[in-house]
């Protein structure tokens, strides 16, 4: 393998102007530049990545952590954020907690200790281990999915209560009037709380009572059973709302095999635009999330940071687009 040496004595220059060559510093001719680039190409040479990242103490590493590779937010969320910090010529790696909370930490942690110039963290939840977590981080973290301004953090959040609120509107203007919602785990302010508070307050502005809460996973499996209980629990449900395109997906299977159709007996929306929304029978109406502009906002947010600590926290709070299909 060539070294530096072999380099500067094809280019006849010496070591030390090869190695200013290769780290980009100042002072070098541009025709010095272009003999040194020629020899390093002709013989061969590779440069060490390790000693210009210790020497320039950059690693152009983002680290990325998200609860489920599997899911189409996140999918497409890492496909926007991937084309922002390639441009700005950083790599990332990526970790998967598998919707454990304690993988987060330990992730965090993990990649200080990998020097990554810093963190996008696709967050299920926000506790008080966790803010502690991203405060005593020696890099930046940005937050995707969950609101962290208050606590310095900066993030990129989608309206989930003006979702849940418009998500009622609709089913009211469909006539419905016994209404139910499917979350996911409470601690889970955006997917679960947010939604289904904006939800509640379209219920209540018209004189309506929320008939059900329930709470399960991410899963079409999840809203299949959980609507299949609900169903035998409340025989005059109208209307369903669910916190997610698949749980909507297992809602729509388990309404149809309780001899109902769904969009005509029982009207449901999900959330995400979801591939599977316009594939299922009936197609599901739902809301437009933008998760390739949250990726990319969190990615423009964090390089932001990397260059200037001290920049005021941000907050962005992107918009949504209704989906008219055959459910709602």
């Amino acid at each position: 393998m060539a070294s530096l040496y072999d380099v500067a004595r094809l280019a006849g220059v010496s070591k030390s102007t090869v190695s200013r060559v290769i780290n980009n510093e100042y002072g070098v001719k541009e025709a010095t530049k272009e003999k040194v680039r020629q020899a390093a190409e002709k013989c061969g040479y590779v440069p060490n990545q390790v000693a210009k990242d210790l020497k320039s103490q950059k690693t152009n590493l983002i680290g990325i952590i998200v609860s489920r590779v599997s899911s189409h937010a996140t999918a497409q969320g890492i496909d926007g954020l991937t084309g922002v910090l390639e441009k700005a010529g950083k790599h990332v790696l990526l970790a998967s907690t598998h919707q454990d909370h304690e993988k987060e930490l330990e992730y965090i942690k993990l990649f200080n200790q990998k020097r990554v110039e810093g963190i996008i963290l696709y967050a299920t939840h926000l506790d008080t281990k966790l803010v502690e977590s991203i405060q005593n981080s020696a890099v930046p973290v940005v937050l995707v999915g969950q609101d962290g301004s208050m606590f310095n953090i900066p993030s990129i959040i989608h309206d989930d209560i003006r979702v849940g609120f418009e998500a009622g509107n609709r089913l009211i203007a469909k006539g419905c009037q016994t209404m139910g919602f499917i979350g996911v785990q409470g601690d889970d302010i955006a997917v679960d709380k947010q939604r289904s508070d904006g939800f509640l307050q379209a219920l209540q502005n018209k004189g309506l009572e929320l008939a059900f809460h329930a709470r399960g996973d991410f899963s079409i499996n999840s809203g299949y059973l959980l609507t299949k209980q609900y169903l035998s629990h409340t025989p005059k449900l109208d209307g369903l709302f669910c916190a997610t395109d698949r749980i909507a997906v297992g809602a729509i299977r388990a309404i149809q095999e309780h001899g109902l159709t769904p969009g005509k007996d029982i009207s449901v929306l999900g959330v995400g635009n979801d591939e599977l929304a316009s594939v299922c029978t009936p197609s599901l109406s739902t809301f437009h999330y933008s998760f390739d502009k949250a990726g990319e906002n969190g990615a423009r947010l964090l390089l932001e940071r990397i260059e200037n600590r001290n920049i005021e926290t941000s907050k962005i709070v992107l918009n949504f687009n209704d989906i008219e299909r055959e459910s709602c």
